[in-house]
């Protein structure tokens, strides 16, 4: 059994301990597990703590049996060690942690909702709640709440409470298991719940609470925010790319959203103006392919590559072609850039060409795939800087 520092002391960040046991793991790693430990292992939502053991990076930490066992790359030496931890990373699982504390109980409060999930990650933090629907208006009240409880600096207390004294308490929700005893965090005025993770000590220290967004998810609503130093990033990152978009527009930031329609109100219009010329220009590309291409058994044998044209373009022109007259249509398009190339096979039904057939033999040039039937066939696959050789050796196949 490992005495938990963790819980005594939540700022506790270095400490000495005794090594009882050394596992060996997976992959040439080790398991330490020391008679007392401030690291927190990975449950309850939270990920576990990192730092280091006489200098030995520690890359995870579970309980198990009662056991909180350090895994490391490297054996330690001594029977005694000098435990650090990542601060950085604990501080910030205690600010998100103690945040979602808030977010559920203010949720809890407005709306009457229950937390049906939780999740803390590397880059992002949600709760599920028991919402159908959520507003803006709704999101707007919820994170006006918790950031005044956060400004309110309120105590975050963890005791230990006998199960028979539950009833005592005004929880948010009861004990996922029958527990002799439970360790509860009350956040004053706000939430108090069963919970045995590591946590603030006064709701000040989590910072800013933002809420990013939400989306339904499984009969619920999935509510995704950030706290303290987390907020900070996201507000640098927005605010950033909010004055890259007001010089790029030449508006002030607070009239950048209008700026955006305009823009894209204007875009829309310009992509309509570029798919007629592009048709107008297909109509006159599939005349000239048409009457320059040579004639096979009553067959008009066009073959091209048709540079930066986009997929319903080539069908576009494949349609425009065969409605000249009695034809056999290879084309193909690609960019190296975007690593990518489409090849369409059509001809005039009854022409004796299996078009199907002739895609699957030039794909594999690509690596691609694709299908079709005897008379339109069409796929695509990475860059190929051949093909016109491709769509020859498919002309190739056709006169044969």
């Amino acid at each position: 059994m490992t005495e938990k520092l963790y819980y005594a002391d939540q700022y506790l960040q270095e400490f000495a301990a005794t090594v009882t046991e050394v596992r060996p793991l997976a992959g040439s790693l080790w398991g330490v597990v020391l008679d007392r430990t401030a690291f927190y292992p990975e449950g309850g939502g939270q990920p576990c703590d990192k730092g280091w053991l006489d200098g030995i990076p520690v890359s995870a930490v579970y309980e198990d049996n009662g056991a909180i066992v350090h895994v490391v790359a490297e054996r330690p030496v001594g029977q005694t060690v000098h435990g650090r931890l990542d601060w950085e990373r604990r501080f910030d699982h205690m600010q998100q942690h103690s945040g979602e504390h808030i977010v559920s109980g203010v949720f809890g409060d407005l709306f009457g909702t229950e937390n049906v999930g939780f999740h803390l990650g590397a880059d992002r933090v949600y709760i599920d709640v028991t919402l159908t629907e959520l507003t803006d208006e709704q999101t707007a009240a919820a994170e006006a709440a918790a950031n005044a409880a956060v400004f309110a600096n309120l105590p975050v207390k963890s005791e230990i409470v006998a199960a028979g004294e539950l009833a005592k308490y005004h929880l948010r929700k009861r004990p996922a298991k029958e527990y002799a005893n439970i360790r509860l965090v009350t956040v004053e005025g706000i939430d108090c719940c069963p919970c045995g993770s590591t946590h603030v000590a006064a709701s000040g220290e989590i910072g800013l609470i933002k809420i990013r967004g939400w989306e339904r998810k499984a009969g619920a609503t999935r509510v995704d925010f950030v706290c303290g130093g987390r907020a900070l990033a996201d507000y640098r990152l927005t605010s950033a790319v909010a004055r890259e978009l007001s010089t790029r527009l030449s508006v002030p930031v607070e009239e950048v959203p209008a700026a955006f329609a305009r823009q894209a109100s204007k875009g829309e219009s310009l992509n309509r103006l570029l798919q007629s010329a592009r048709q107008e220009l297909n109509r006159h590309l599939a005349a000239s392919l048409y009457d320059e291409a040579d004639e096979l058994a009553g067959l008009r044998l066009v073959v091209a590559v048709v540079p930066d044209a986009t997929p319903g373009e080539l069908s576009d022109l494949a349609r425009q072609v065969l409605a000249r007259g009695r034809a056999v249509v290879l084309l193909a398009t690609g960019s190296a850039e975007a690593n990518k190339s489409h090849l369409l096979f059509a001809c005039t039904p009854g022409a004796a060409a299996d078009m199907g057939g002739l895609l699957k033999k030039a794909l594999q040039a690509t690596g691609g795939q694709g299908g079709g039937n005897a008379h339109w066939a069409q796929g695509g696959g990475s860059w190929c800087d051949s093909l016109a050789a491709v769509l020859a050796a498919a002309r190739k196949d056709v006169s044969a």
